[in-house]
């Protein structure tokens, strides 16, 4: 058995109260503008509940190896479109957030 191993980075977000669809709508935007950049795109999702907690979304990132989390943030913090579309746009939409990195070990 070979097993090959990636990193997984979660951001979840709470949003306020009616936002779910505009958040959604932004973090589009931000995906967009990000795979314009070429320098680091990994595989990205987003997530948003269905049942449980209401107004939750989820990005979630693929990412090679843990060594390529400090330069995807470099990325994200040049770039200035990024940076304007998250701080000015999403983060007035956010009652808080948390980032989680997960060590994913699979078969091949």
């Amino acid at each position: 058995m070979i097993f090959v191993s990636m990193i997984i980075q979660r951001n979840v977000f709470k949003l306020r109260f009616g936002k779910a669809k505009e958040a959604m709508a932004i973090w589009k935007e931000i995906i967009n503008e990000l795979s314009k950049d070429g320098r680091f795109n990994p595989q990205t999702r987003l997530l948003s509940d269905i049942t449980g907690e209401a107004y939750i979304l989820v990005m979630e990132m693929h990412i090679k190896s843990f060594l390529d989390v400090n330069p995807l943030n470099h990325v994200w913090a040049i770039n200035k479109p990024v940076h304007e579309l998250y701080h000015q746009k999403f983060v007035p939409l956010c009652e808080s957030a948390r980032q989680e990195l997960y060590k994913i070990e699979m078969e091949t």
